[in-house]
């Protein structure tokens, strides 16, 4: 149950960091040389690292805990 829970967390910071930069970048559009909209914003404001690490974040939980739920015995 301690995978289970541990997977849950990096489930959910991973997806409020991705609600944090979705919500920031319709606040605050960017241009980047041409390139606009959500693409344009984590190239401008240098998030794209972030936004890629709470993907990473995101899928690594959702596995943990389909693991822990369905495959373990």
């Amino acid at each position: 149950m301690k995978k289970m829970s541990f997977g849950a967390l990096l489930l959910m910071c991973g997806i409020m960091g991705i609600i944090t930069i979705y919500v920031l970048s319709t606040f605050h559009p960017w241009d980047y040389n041409g390139i606009t909209g959500f693409r344009g914003y984590l190239l401008g404001s240098k998030t794209l690292w972030t936004f890629i690490v709470s993907c990473i974040m995101s899928a690594a939980g959702i596995t943990i805990c389909f693991y822990e739920a369905y495959i373990r015995k």
